[in-house]
């Protein structure tokens, strides 16, 4: 009988397409369940926006080339369109989605680059602060894939500003534990502790739960 080993086939499935298992496409190197929680959270709604299955696996793989982000951008701007045309004083939004994008390129390619910095511009035009935009090497080069989780949850935030669904908040059980996020992972987090964790208040019996529970079961509370 042929043997198979079943922890390589299952890490050809993640990280790099065709290559070595790469932890830095799954965010099995992320230890800050917080993090984990914005990860399942922005999951849930981009893929339920774009008909796409996303987890923590597949996420960075899915949208490294640029093009789902700016196929998100589209859906968004549908709702700033219809924003504008009924808000009495809608300010300085997008007037179109990102444009001439390539779907099929390499995630290594000029054209990804390209597809991006569409993104990153058009998300700069819908309003997210400019401190929660991630670096295009963030990405490209899986130099900050948290950034990149936190820039595109920023985008989540402004999309229900302009009237799209967007079940982006942390659960209340665990929303506390958001608070003076940033001050451990920096000014780009800023954004998401304020919107995720609200009121400043004791962390004793959040942080219990935080490290008895998976992010995921916590998100499903």
């Amino acid at each position: 009988f042929t043997k198979f080993n079943l922890s390589s086939i299952n890490m050809s499935r993640r990280g790099k397409q065709g290559g070595k298992y790469d932890r830095r496409m799954s965010f099995d190197d992320v230890k800050d369940e917080r993090m984990l929680v914005m990860v399942d959270k922005l999951c849930i709604w981009m893929g339920g926006v774009l008909g796409e299955k996303l987890n923590r696996e597949n996420l960075i793989t899915q949208i490294r080339n640029g093009g789902l982000m700016c196929k998100l951008g589209e859906e968004i701007q549908e709702c700033v369109d219809n924003y504008k045309n009924t808000a009495e004083e809608p300010g300085s939004l997008p007037k179109k989605a990102p444009q001439n994008i390539n779907t099929e390129c390499s995630g290594r390619s000029m054209e990804a680059r390209e597809n991006v910095m569409k993104f990153l511009t058009w998300a700069r035009e819908l309003r997210v602060p400019e401190s929660s935009i991630f670096s295009p090497d963030d990405l490209l080069k899986l130099k900050g894939k948290m950034n990149v989780v936190n820039t595109l949850l920023a985008v989540a935030r402004r999309a229900k500003d302009c009237g799209m669904a967007a079940d982006i908040d942390a659960p209340p059980k665990i929303a506390n534990a958001f608070k003076g996020l940033e001050e451990k992972f920096g000014k780009k987090f800023e954004h998401t502790a304020n919107a995720f964790g609200g009121e400043k208040k004791e962390l004793k019996t959040v942080s219990t739960k935080l490290k008895s529970s998976s992010a995921w079961k916590i998100v499903q509370q």
